[in-house]
C-alpha cells in the first residue's frame, strides 16, 4: 500500500518493507515532529474473527511496550488502527543496525562489542522489570547512533500474538535467535531475551551464528539439542573465559542462564580484563566459520558420527579420546593431536559433490563386498527393527557374525557399566564388536540399560583407529509417541508445559522421567494421566493414540448492552462475545470481564452457566464523560489506569464515568506527574500539567 496518511500522521516516504508490513517516515501534526510509522498486516488466510482478535491483542501489548521509557529503547508514541491497518508510531532515529557487523569480514573491536552488549543488557533489564519480554533480539533490531548510543527497536512488535498463530509450513520469528523454550511454545520470561542476546554476542565476536544451518528444521534442532562450538575456536583472539560466559548465556535450561543482562555484561567485562588495552580498540581480524563440534566421551575419526538423545547425528572431527583428558581452554574432552583446538571441518561438510561420489562408491561396494564376512544377511533382515525397541533380539557373538582373517575387534565400555550391547539389530553376547575390514558400511553400536541408551555409528575403519576401548556415555532414552484424541484439536500439555501442539501430534517423551500428559479443548472435560518410568512404555504409547474426550454441556449467556457504547466480554482471558448478543459457555462457574479499552471501561461479574439454559447476570455499567489533558511543554505521553491514551494535547476524549488514575510523562527526560481523578457522567474533566 502507498498511503498518504495513517490516522493523524502525514506520510512523508516509505523507509522499508518486510513480511509483516511497511515502515514509513511521517509527520505528527499535533506536535510537529518526525515519527516512524510501522504498519502490521495479518498473514494471508487469517479469518476475519481471528484477525480482529489478533489486532486487539497486538494493540494491547504494543501499549504495554509504550510504557517503557529508557535511553536505549526506541520510544513508542502511539498505537492504533486506521482503515483496517494496525500501526505503531515510534521515535524516528538515524543510525546503523548491527547486521553488517555480524559477518566475519566486518567485526567490531572487542571494546565496542562490550559497550553494545552492556547497553542492550541495560535496556532488557529495564523492560523485564516492567514485565515486557522483547522476544526478537537480533542484530537487525539493534540500532547504533552516530554517538555510539544503542537503541533496541521493535518493542511492542516482539510480543505480537501472530507469533502464536499456526500456519501450515510457516514459523513466525527468527529461529536462529530463539531460545529453546520460545521454540517449544512455553511461557517466557526475561531469560529468553538473554539467550537471544547470547546468540547476538556470539555472532558479534565470531561473525558466525552458533546454531546456523541451511534449513529451519535443522536450526531448531540445534537450538534445542546441540551445544555450539566454543567461540574461541572460530576466533583465536578471544580469551578462553568468553567460552564460559557464552556457555552460561546459551544454556538450554533457563534456570542455568544469567538471571539479568547486567550479570552477563559484568562477566563479559571480566573476561576481557585479561586482554591488553590495545586489543579492545582495534577491529578483529576476519575469521572463517568452522564445522560444529561436540565433545563426547566416545569420539571417532573424521567423518563418523555419534548419536545420542533423540538419535541425533553430529559430525565430529579428530581421533579417539583418551579417558580423562581435557582441553583447559574450554573445559571439555580434548582431541589428541589437535593441541586442544577444535577439529577442522570434515571433507564431507563442504563438498557435496564428493559426498555424492562417495555414496556411489559405497553402493558399488555393497555389490562387491558382503556386509559381514559370514553373510548371515537373511537373519539380519528378519531382525531389522528399531534397535531401541523393548523386544530382545537373538543372542549372538560379534565374532560369530564377522569372522575372517582381516578383522577389527574392540571392547565396548559404558557409563554406567553393565549395559547390553547391540550391533545394528542384533544383541551381542559380550561387550565386544568385531567387523571385517572389507566392510565399508557404517553400523549402529547401541548400548542399553533400562531407560538409558547411547548409539554410535561406526565403520570398521573407524574402530581400527582406536587405541583403547570404545567408551559410550548413556543418556535418558527419548521416544516420539503419537497423541491423538476424539475429537481432534485438543491442546497438549506435557508436565504442566504447553507443547504448542494439538492432537493428533507427535510428542517426545523422556522414558526415564515421570510424565504427566494433559489434553484440553473448549467444550470438553480436561483429560490428564501420569505415567511412571517403570510403566510399560509400549502400552503407554498405545493408550495415547486414541483418547476419548468427554463433552461439557453448553449454556447461553446474555448481557444487556449499555447505552452509547459497546462492550467486549472475556472469560479466562479469551473473548467469548459482546454485550447485547447471546453467546455460549460451558456449564459451570465463570468470571466474566466486560471491557471497552478505548473508553477505559472495565467491569467484572461472576456467572453460573447451566447446560441448555439462558442466564443474564446483573451488572451495573457506567455512563460516559469526557477528559481533556494539556501539558506544558507539550511533548508528553498520557496514560489512564496504566494504559497508554495519547500524546498531549488530549481534547474531549470520551471516557467511562468513575475513578481513574492519570499519569503524564514528559518524554525528553522521563519526568512524571500523576493524579487521581473522578469523571462524572455527561461532564468534562480538565487536567493541566506543567513540567
Amino acid at each position: 500500500m502507498n498511503p498518504t496518511q495513517i490516522g493523524r500522521f502525514i506520510i512523508v516516504r516509505e523507509l522499508g518493507k518486510g513480511a509483516m508490513g511497511q515502515v514509513f517516515l511521517a509527520e505528527d501534526p499535533k506536535i510537529d515532529r518526525k515519527v516512524a510509522i510501522k504498519t502490521v498486516v495479518m498473514p494471508q488466510g487469517t479469518s476475519p474473527e481471528m484477525a480482529r482478535e489478533t489486532s486487539q491483542r497486538f494493540l494491547r501489548e504494543a501499549q504495554a511496550a509504550g510504557k517503557l521509557l529508557h535511553p536505549n529503547i526506541v520510544t513508542i508514541f502511539d498505537v492504533g488502527e486506521a482503515d483496517g491497518v494496525s500501526f505503531i508510531a515510534m521515535e524516528y532515529i538515524e543510525g546503523d543496525s548491527l547486521d553488517r557487523h555480524a559477518r566475519p569480514d566486518s567485526l567490531l573491536p572487542l571494546g565496542t562489542v562490550l559497550d553494545i552488549v552492556s547497553q542492550t543488557a541495560a535496556a532488557l533489564d529495564y523492560a523485564h522489570t516492567h514485565h515486557v519480554v522483547h522476544r526478537d533480539i537480533k542484530p537487525a533490531n539493534l540500532m547504533v547512533l552516530p554517538d555510539g548510543t544503542v537503541k533496541v527497536t521493535d518493542f511492542g512488535l516482539a510480543k505480537n500474538p501472530q507469533a502464536n498463530l499456526t500456519q501450515s509450513g510457516v514459523l513466525l520469528g527468527t529461529p536462529s535467535y530463539m531460545s529453546p523454550e520460545q521454540i517449544q511454545g512455553a511461557e517466557l520470561d526475561g531469560r529468553s531475551d538473554l539467550f537471544s542476546l547470547g546468540v547476538l554476542l556470539y555472532e558479534l565476536l565470531t561473525g558466525v551464528r552458533p546454531f546456523e544451518a541451511e534449513s529451519i528444521s535443522t536450526i531448531i534442532y540445534r537450538v534445542l539439542y546441540e551445544d555450539p562450538r566454543p567461540p574461541a575456536a572460530h576466533n583465536p583472539a578471544l580469551p578462553g573465559e568468553v567460552n564460559l560466559v557464552l556457555e552460561k548465556a546459551l544454556a538450554k535450561s533457563p534456570g542455568r542462564r544469567y538471571a539479568t543482562g547486567s550479570a552477563l555484561a559484568a562477566d563479559l567485562r571480566k573476561a576481557f580484563a585479561s586482554l591488553p588495552p590495545e586489543s579492545l580498540t582495534r577491529p578483529l581480524a576476519g575469521v572463517q566459520p568452522g564445522f560444529a563440534a561436540v565433545s563426547s566421551t566416545a569420539t571417532r575419526p573424521t567423518g563418523s558420527t555419534l548419536r545420542n538423545e533423540r538419535d541425533r547425528r553430529v559430525p565430529i572431527g579428530g581421533r579417539a579420546t583418551q579417558r580423562g583428558a581435557t582441553d583447559p581452554r574450554i573445559g571439555r574432552p580434548a582431541v589428541p593431536g589437535s593441541g586442544g583446538a577444535a577439529p577442522a571441518p570434515t571433507l564431507l561438510a563442504h563438498h557435496p559433490g564428493k559426498l555424492t561420489a562417495l555414496f556411489l562408491t559405497l553402493a558399488v561396494a555393497l555389490v562387491v563386498f558382503p556386509r559381514f564376512v559370514n553373510r548371515d544377511e537373511p537373519v539380519r533382515s528378519a531382525e531389522r527393527s528399531d534397535p531401541l525397541s523393548r523386544e530382545a533380539g537373538p543372542m549372538a557373538s560379534s565374532a560369530a557374525l564377522t569372522g575372517g582373517p582381516q578383522q577389527v575387534e574392540i571392547a565396548v565400555e559404558t557409563i554406567p557399566h553393565g549395559a547390553t550391547i547391540w550391533l545394528d539389530a542384533i544383541r551381542l553376547a559380550e561387550p565386544r564388536v568385531v567387523l571385517s575390514m572389507a566392510d565399508p558400511q557404517p553400523h549402529d553400536i547401541v548400548a542399553r540399560a533400562g531407560c538409558l541408551h547411547a548409539v554410535a555409528e561406526m565403520t570398521a575403519e573407524d574402530l581400527a583407529s582406536f587405541s583403547g576401548p570404545l567408551v559410550m556415555e548413556m543418556r535418558p532414552r527419548r521416544e516420539t509417541v503419537r497423541i491423538a484424541s476424539q475429537p481432534i484439536g485438543a491442546r497438549i500439555r506435557l508436565n504442566g508445559r504447553d507443547t504448542g501442539k494439538v492432537t493428533p501430534a507427535d510428542v517426545e517423551i523422556d522414558a526415564c522421567e515421570q510424565q504427566t500428559i494433559a489434553l484440553s479443548k473448549t467444550g470438553y472435560r480436561r483429560w490428564e494421566k501420569t505415567y511412571k518410568p517403570e510403566d510399560d512404555f509400549g502400552a503407554m504409547a498405545k493408550s495415547l493414540d486414541g483418547i476419548d474426550l468427554s463433552s461439557i454441556p453448553l449454556g447461553t449467556v446474555l448481557i444487556d448492552k449499555p447505552a452509547g457504547y459497546d462492550l467486549a466480554v472475556y472469560a479466562g482471558g479469551r473473548q467469548v462475545g459482546r454485550a447485547g448478543s447471546p453467546f455460549d459457555l460451558t456449564e459451570g462457574r465463570h468470571q466474566l470481564t466486560l471491557r471497552n479499552e478505548e473508553l477505559f471501561v472495565q467491569e467484572t461479574a461472576p456467572v453460573r452457566v447451566v447446560g441448555g439454559r439462558t442466564v443474564s447476570p446483573s451488572i451495573t455499567l457506567p455512563g460516559l464523560g469526557t477528559l481533556t489533558v494539556q501539558a506544558h511543554p507539550g511533548n508528553c505521553k498520557v496514560y489512564v489506569d496504566g494504559d497508554y491514551l495519547d500524546a498531549t494535547p488530549v481534547l474531549g476524549r470520551s471516557i467511562g464515568a468513575g475513578s481513574h488514575r492519570v499519569r503524564v510523562v514528559y518524554v525528553p527526560d522521563g519526568s512524571v506527574r500523576e493524579e487521581s481523578i473522578v469523571v462524572k457522567e455527561g461532564e468534562e474533566y480538565r487536567l493541566m500539567v506543567r513540567f
